[in-house]
């Protein structure tokens, strides 16, 4: 049975950090453990694609966030996908996370743009993004840089996926403050993509911190 004195396991099977200062606002949405968190809407700059995190993607939940885990750290294989859909044909150019190195590992998280629905959830690569920068040590959160350049258009769902290429590695993605509307899937697979996997539907939670941004 995994350690529960920080850890909650969510009733899908998705894997939580949750710090102690938080720890007694659980709740409950639609079977799935969560955090409170604030009613607040993010007001978009132009050319933003999407972004439940504000200008910069500075506001997030600093306390609480999900695994992304290699196939032997913590939340084992845990891989994240959270979808957005372009209201125009534009030139993906970066997304913006708020990440964490929780075992403090030398690694660095691999991050994809999928094709795919809301509803049926991921499917192939889009495109490979390159990580501008290092990943501190927890619990210093640094919003990390994904770097791409593709072409999204305007009407079709894309995922912003984060996995964790080292075995024993374990990175948080840190939550939003509020989003639980956005297309929200996950598996114990360790990979993005492939045959192999199957991705499980956590939409209804919450969402994990996310900004996209385009030319």
């Amino acid at each position: 049975m995994k350690k529960i004195f920080s850890i909650c396991l969510l009733g899908l099977g998705l894997i939580l950090l949750v710090s102690g200062a938080v720890a007694q606002e659980n709740y409950v949405n639609h079977g799935v453990a969560g955090v409170k968190g604030l009613h607040t809407r993010a007001v978009l700059p132009p050319h933003d694609i999407f972004s439940n995190c504000g200008t910069g993607c500075s506001s997030y939940d600093t306390a609480s966030g999900y695994y992304v885990s290699g196939l032997t750290g913590e939340g084992v294989g845990q891989t994240l996908a959270v979808g957005f859909t372009p209201t125009q044909t534009l030139t993906f150019r970066f997304a913006l996370t708020p990440n964490t190195n929780y075992t403090s590992e030398s690694a660095e998280i691999s991050a994809y743009l999928l094709n795919g629905t809301a509803t049926g959830g991921p499917t192939t690569q889009l495109a490979a993004l390159v990580q501008g920068g290092t990943i501190p040590d927890y619990p210093t959160v640094r919003v990390v840089r994904y770097h791409g350049r593709v072409k999204v258009v305007k009407g079709t769902t894309y995922f912003l996926c984060e996995t964790e290429p080292t075995s024993d590695a374990t990175m948080l993605w840190m939550l939003s403050n509020s989003d639980t509307t956005s297309p929200f899937w996950f598996q114990d697979a360790g990979a993005c993509t492939g045959s192999d996997i199957t991705w499980l539907n956590a939409t209804g939670s919450i969402a994990p911190a996310f900004k996209i941004r385009a030319l």
